[in-house]
């Protein structure tokens, strides 16, 4: 009977909608997290390489310590991943509450970023004061960039979980 297609192809809509909503909050998730593995991986990576490196002792000491709440914070992010995942195999939360909680998540991470680009300029006035630091500068630029574009994945994921949440 048409009447009875047209309920069961409103359910299959509805079905496939909850899991394309499930497939995106996943998405943006697993974005977020590899954000904060990759900000974990780059701070360790970076307090290794300043280490073996001619570096301002003061600037070695600022970049440890960036480094530092740059692992606090992935840690951070990790650990509210875990719990929204845990919330969500329970059946909740809603969809723009997760949206906001990823959007929380990533102001953690720019949050802990945004020192670095201060410790980049003063690396690279370092540099140009003695060439022997400029590897230092490019070693933090590395790092940096490598952070940002995994933030941008991250921003991505959550702009179209976001996007799909208000039906655009």
């Amino acid at each position: 009977r048409r009447e009875d297609r047209c309920v069961v192809d409103a359910e299959r809509t509805g079905a496939m909608s909850v899991a394309d909503g499930r497939a995106t909050i996943g998405a943006a998730m697993a974005a977020a997290r590899d954000c904060a593995d990759v900000m974990d991986a780059q701070a360790t990576n970076l307090v290794g390489a300043v280490a073996d490196v001619p570096m301002d002792a003061v600037l070695r000491a600022q970049t440890v310590e960036h480094c530092a709440t740059l692992k606090d914070r992935a840690g951070r992010v990790t650990f509210e991943l875990a719990l929204l995942e845990a919330e969500l195999a329970d059946g909740g939360p809603a969809r723009d509450d997760a949206v906001r909680r990823l959007i929380g998540v990533e102001a953690t991470r720019m949050e802990a970023l945004a020192p670095l680009a201060e410790l980049a300029d003063a690396l690279e006035r370092a540099a140009e004061r003695d060439p022997a630091q400029e590897r230092a500068f490019v070693l933090v630029i590395e790092a940096t960039g490598v952070m940002l574009q995994g933030l941008d994945r991250a921003r991505e994921a959550t702009a179209a979980l976001d996007g799909a949440a208000r039906g655009k």
